[in-house]
């Protein structure tokens, strides 16, 4: 489980953030940053790009950094 600041790099970004929760900011190879939103249970719930796509190409890993926890989920009766 990845700590809040925390930063990895691989290959494949599902398996990196696979079994965390939180709100994480992740670069491409290609340098695009995007914003992804894992809850307990899910591989990725949300996948937004932070900023306008980049041309060129590299062959870097991912890196993904974890930005925040998840607020708890309330359930209502």
């Amino acid at each position: 489980m990845l700590k809040v600041n925390e930063t990895v790099t691989g290959l494949d970004l599902a398996e990196m953030v696979r079994d965390e929760s939180g709100i994480f900011e992740a670069i491409s190879p290609n340098g695009e940053k995007y914003q992804v939103i894992c809850r307990s249970g899910f591989s990725i719930t949300n996948f937004r790009p932070v900023q306008a796509k980049s041309h060129e190409k590299q062959s870097s890993p991912w890196r993904v950094r974890k930005n925040g926890e998840l607020r708890l989920e309330q359930e209502t009766v």
